[in-house]
């Protein structure tokens, strides 16, 4: 005998021997909820006088004048009293829902083992995330030293084309030639032509550019003994242009330079630079020669 409880509708197996003919009172376990719970064996057939009536055979009931049956309440009368008797706290039956499986219980080992998988998962995380914090490092570690390997290996082009940081060169120690020349082996004699004094600079100029480029302009100072110019000159090349890696050789004059010169000083040309005096040319066949004022104003 399978009984449902009217509030939750959850179903009880029970023995249908353990009910009284007229029924006794339950409680569902799953809710709480007691309810009179009539055996199904209580449930009479109908009687030969309540038949039902054949198929095709009319009904016939009386509406009106029908008058109740005496013996009725005198049958229901005992059966009344016998519930009652039999009061309600002894036949209150608690049922269990066997069809709701009871939670499993977790064992000791099965807690051990799903704590031990987390350690190892968050282990394993942070592993990862060092890993990454590491590879960032190097990534940057190394884009730093190719970005300051880059700078000091093509530094003349950084500084070519970015002018500004041939000061952070020269911080380091390493001047950088913007030009693309180079002088060498400078160096002056002093000589005397038709009575007078005549100074006489030689050298060189290498192109170290790497590719053919255009000479600039020389200019030439003579400065005393507390390195203020007391005089310059300036003068082109006799050549206009030079292939990478050649040398071309200069020579100027000046005649009656200045007593108190204690140094000379050669470089290129600047767009800054205001000639003091008259331009020359010259080469080594011929000359650029020049002649100092007599009496020269120290600047």
């Amino acid at each position: 005998m399978i009984i449902t409880c009217p509030s939750c509708a959850a179903r009880y197996p029970v023995d249908a021997a353990s009910f009284e003919p007229s029924g006794r009172k339950v409680r569902c376990a799953k809710c709480g909820n007691s309810w009179h719970q009539q055996p199904q064996s209580a449930e009479a057939p109908p009687t030969a006088g309540e038949a039902l009536p054949l198929t095709g055979s009319p009904v016939r009931k009386k509406i009106f004048g029908e008058k109740p049956k005496a013996d009725a309440p005198a049958k229901a009368a005992p059966e009344a009293a016998k519930a009652e008797a039999v009061p309600d706290d002894a036949d209150d039956v608690v049922f269990a829902d066997e069809a709701t499986p009871p939670a499993p219980k977790k064992s000791v080992t099965a807690d051990i083992g799903n704590r031990f998988r987390a350690e190892v998962r968050r282990a394993a995380s942070m592993r990862r995330g060092r890993a990454l914090i590491a590879a960032g490092w190097t990534v940057l570690a190394l884009f730093v030293a190719g970005t300051l390997g880059g700078g000091w290996v093509y530094r003349d082009r950084v500084a070519a084309w970015w002018p500004a940081t041939t000061k952070v060169y020269a911080a380091v120690g390493e001047e950088i030639n913007l030009r693309g020349f180079e002088f060498r082996n400078v160096s002056y004699e002093r000589q005397t032509e038709e009575g007078l004094p005549v100074l006489a600079i030689t050298g060189e100029v290498v192109n170290v550019s790497g590719e053919r480029a255009v000479l600039p302009r020389l200019r030439v100072g003579l400065l005393d003994e507390e390195q203020k110019e007391l005089y310059h000159w300036t003068f082109a090349l006799a050549e206009t242009e030079l292939p990478p890696s050649e040398a071309t050789s200069f020579i100027t004059r000046l005649s009656s330079p200045p007593p108190e010169s204690r140094d000379i000083e050669v470089r290129f040309v600047q767009e800054t630079d205001v000639a003091a005096a008259g331009d020359v040319s010259g080469s080594e066949d011929e000359p650029a020669t020049d002649a100092a004022p007599e009496a020269p104003a120290a600047e």
